[in-house]
């Protein structure tokens, strides 16, 4: 769900989401149920002090469970909390990067930490030199365009490890092309590619545009080129696009944390995944198999860090080594 939500009829709306049981970054089964998602924007709603409940009239609606994604919260909560009309379950909760596109991207960068902005330059700089002298960048932004991008990233998509492991990569289904071509005539929609060497795509990323927020939920590279920083060149390319073509705007780097988003981020806010599970039992069912898969996952990740072996089994699987 990205950041940028609609302002567009009810503020919850039935959804078949898909569940997904992993261990660790490692998705081991799915299933895909009928749930309440909060479409609201998550910039606009009241941090979460742990007083908020869906409305009696959601919970009631018969779906077992009513996703509020991205709340932001005043502090950490319980993984799970036992409220008188439903449980609570917090799985994850960490800060929800954004950065306000005001002025220009040269301002950006000298507003940012010596360190931060002398890397990024640094991989701007090997990668011009990998590509003698250019930054080759593709920006696609009509509806033709985009189709175009659509049909030449599905391949590309296939090769990162966004879609190896998490099924991550850009969809194919017919809603989702619908909704490429509308935001294309609307001009609520890019892609990017980012050229290799050779001439060839090797990183994308597809960004829409809501109001006065942009988002990205799909993005990746070629494992292939890692060495040359791909997904850091791409991000700072379209960074730049998008301050001259939607000053104001907000762009949102969505759920969860990484080193991708603390080099670029300039604010962040505290926020959590929250699933309200109503106390039927296809509620608890559902409550009972994620709070299950949760509590392997963490345990599993935790004797890794003892063993001092995370970052390692991480950097395999995103290879395709055991996965």
């Amino acid at each position: 769900m990205s950041g940028g939500g609609s302002s567009d009829g009810p503020r919850y709306r039935r959804e078949r989401v898909r569940f997904r049981y992993q261990l660790g970054e490692v998705q081991v089964a799915q299933r895909f149920v009928e749930v309440a998602v909060d479409t609201s924007v998550f910039l606009e709603r009241p941090v979460d002090d742990g007083a908020f409940v869906p409305p009696a009239e959601i919970l009631a609606s018969g779906a077992p469970c009513v996703m509020v994604l991205s709340q932001p919260i005043a502090a950490p909560f319980p993984t799970t909390t036992n409220l008188s009309s439903c449980l609570r379950f917090a799985p994850l909760q960490y800060r929800r990067s954004t950065i306000h596109l005001r002025g220009t991207f040269e301002t950006y960068l000298k507003a940012m930490p010596p360190d931060r902005r002398r890397k990024i330059q640094q991989k701007l700089r090997r990668y011009r030199e990998a590509c003698n002298g250019a930054l080759p960048v593709r920006t696609f932004a009509t509806r033709a365009e985009l189709e175009r991008f659509h049909a030449e990233a599905i391949p590309l998509a296939a090769k990162t490890y966004q879609e190896r492991l998490f099924g991550k990569g850009l969809p194919k289904t017919d809603a989702f092309v619908a909704d490429m071509r509308a935001r294309g005539d609307a001009g609520a929609a890019r892609g990017y590619f980012l050229d290799g060497p050779n001439g060839e795509a090797i990183s994308y990323m597809y960004v829409t545009m809501d109001g006065a927020f942009v988002s990205y939920d799909f993005c990746g590279y070629d494992d292939a080129f890692a060495r040359l920083s791909p997904g850091v060149v791409l991000q700072a390319a379209v960074l730049e696009d998008l301050f001259a073509a939607r000053p104001g705007a907000i762009f949102d780097f969505g759920e969860g944390e990484t080193q991708h988003k603390d080099t670029f981020g300039t604010e962040a806010m505290l926020c959590a995944d929250l699933y309200f599970f109503p106390k039927t039992a296809r509620g608890l069912e559902l409550y009972a198999g994620q709070a299950l898969a949760h509590g392997i996952s963490r345990s599993a990740v935790a004797a890794l860090e003892r063993f001092g072996l995370k970052e390692k089994v991480k950097r395999l699987l995103r290879r395709g080594i055991g996965g």
